[in-house]
């Protein structure tokens, strides 16, 4: 069986996470490159040992572990340096990726994946879903989620391309918009509507 392979992106804090739960919940095969990330990057792993090679035993915890916070300050402060992470671990992400899509038996694949424009990926899909929200709501989302302050808030969102933008790249394919600026169950009511949308294609 072919499945239909859907991109599911969005600027940071905008709801791409809850939307994939909601289609989790469906018969859909939800792949989360975040998660994919954690993988890669585990205790003792090939990503980790080649992060520690190029940025030596200051990303680590005590315990071994990648400490977030500080691979986060790297990435926020130098563009060389967030180069150089991503061509560690993108290509074993993007691995793994595809063994989890070639494994899946559902009709509907659903990879949410953050950097989709940035990294020019959208051809490994067969059409993308976008969930996006008011810069207000984003800017607090982060905020709560991540408890920092507005300047490093509005640091982390000026990284990826503007919501602006990422809408621009999904009109060149098959692209389904979801505007996440209510509440919660309503953010559940379109994400049913889409896979009843996807199953009938």
């Amino acid at each position: 069986m072919k499945s239909l392979k859907i991109a599911l992106t969005g600027g940071i804090a905008c709801g791409k996470s809850q939307f994939a739960d909601f289609l989790g919940a469906l018969e859909v095969t939800v792949i989360r490159l975040d998660e994919l990330s954690k993988e890669v990057t585990a205790s003792n792993s090939d990503g980790l040992n080649e992060l520690v090679n190029v940025f030596s035993k200051k990303i680590l915890n005590q315990d071994g572990e990648l400490n977030q916070k500080a691979l986060r300050t790297i990435l926020l402060d130098s563009k060389a340096d967030k180069i150089r992470i991503e061509a560690i671990l993108h290509p074993k992400i993007l691995e793994k990726m595809q063994e989890l899509m070639e494994k899946s038996q559902k009709k509907v694949i659903v990879v949410e994946i953050p950097l989709l424009f940035e990294k020019k990926l959208e051809y490994l899909f067969d059409r993308v879903v976008v969930v996006t929200c008011n810069n207000e709501n984003q800017l607090k989302r982060l905020r709560n989620r991540v408890n920092i302050d507005e300047s490093s808030a509005k640091q982390m969102i000026s990284i990826q391309i503007s919501q602006k933008n990422r809408l621009k790249s999904a009109k060149q394919m098959k692209n389904d918009i979801i505007k996440n600026d209510d509440s919660i169950a309503n953010l559940k009511q379109q994400a049913e509507k889409f896979y009843t949308k996807l199953i009938n294609l």
